[in-house]
């Protein structure tokens, strides 16, 4: 009797054995089907959401390209820096150009939206008959600096005599250093000598750091360069400008020399000071909208006054009385 029993449970546990893996296949079987479907509805749900592409651009959102004027970048960047934070599905690319490449692009259609120290002449407004007109937004207040080696003895310069060198009415030992041939200051200063190109007394540097690397190896050369790049030296050039120093210009109306700082571009005491403008020509409530905007808002014009440049619109400060 007991061995009949004990061939009896031996059996029923090969049947429970056989059942319960047949069980836990089916089981694991039904497991990873639920898990490939599970991880397929997922990719297809996220497809659509990756592609940038299909976001239709508005004031805040979608991608597009702005130019950027040179001696105004570091500005502009920040700028674009925390519009993205606030804005996660903008994406606006920047691009560096000299301001003749930049204007060239508006004027034949092929860009839209930029951003340059340049305030449009009717004359120049004239082109954009029959267009879009331009939509122009300024947002901050820079300078041009003339820089020097720290140790050189000549610290003072006039801009009527900068002009007289160019205009060959004087002479210099002094070498004047430019970003780019087609730059903003080059315009400006072609425009005030009444002359077509700086052939004497010049020296073009492919980019600011072969500025400064130029100014601390000669003694005659004099950077002329917006405030923007002092005030926000990237790693390549911070090393650099320690050694050297602006120098103060002579403001004709009030007989006396000054300082490029952030107070005296408020107060106009400062001879050479620019707006920096944001040029749109999109025709439509799209990025290029939204960017101005929220430049020339309070959070926008916050990030001006910190870089050291001058708002177009002084930031609210509110005052809280402590009892």
């Amino acid at each position: 009797m007991f061995v009949k029993n004990a061939k009896f449970v031996k059996f029923i546990k090969k049947k429970i054995s056989r059942f319960s893996n047949q069980l836990i296949s089916k089981i694991m079987k039904q497991i990873i089907w639920s898990v490939l479907g599970l991880s397929l509805l997922i990719s297809c749900k996220k497809e659509p959401a990756a592609s940038t592409a299909e976001v239709k651009e508005a004031y805040d959102r979608g991608t597009t390209e702005m130019y950027v004027e040179s001696s105004v970048y570091p500005i502009v960047e920040d700028i674009n820096e925390v519009f993205k934070t606030y804005y996660n599905d903008a994406d606006i690319k920047l691009k560096m150009l000299s301001q003749n490449e930049i204007l060239s692009a508006v004027y034949k259609d092929s860009n839209r939206l930029a951003i340059m120290p340049k305030t449009f002449s009717a004359k120049e407004l004239e082109a954009f008959k029959g267009r879009v007109v331009p939509k122009i937004t300024p947002i901050a207040k820079d300078a041009v600096l003339f820089i020097t080696q720290k140790n050189a003895t000549d610290t003072l310069i006039n801009y009527n005599d900068v002009i007289a060198v160019f205009k060959g009415a004087k002479k210099s030992e002094k070498v004047f250093v430019f970003h780019d041939a087609n730059s903003n200051i080059v315009e400006k200063i072609k425009t005030d000598a009444g002359v077509t190109e700086l052939s004497k007394n010049v020296y073009y540097a492919k980019t600011v750091e072969e500025i400064v690397a130029y100014i601390n190896k000669n003694k005659n050369a004099v950077g002329v360069v917006g405030i923007n790049w002092m005030l926000q030296p990237d790693a390549k050039i911070k090393e650099g400008i320690k050694q050297l120093r602006s120098m103060l210009v002579y403001n004709d109306s009030l007989k006396n020399y000054y300082a490029p700082s952030q107070s005296t571009i408020a107060d106009n005491t400062y001879p050479l000071i620019r707006t920096i403008n944001i040029i749109d020509v999109q025709g439509k409530t799209g990025l290029g909208t939204g960017f101005a905007s929220f430049a020339a808002s309070d959070k926008g014009q916050r990030i001006v006054l910190k870089s050291g440049l001058m708002p177009v619109t002084l930031p609210k400060r509110e005052i809280n009385i402590v009892e």
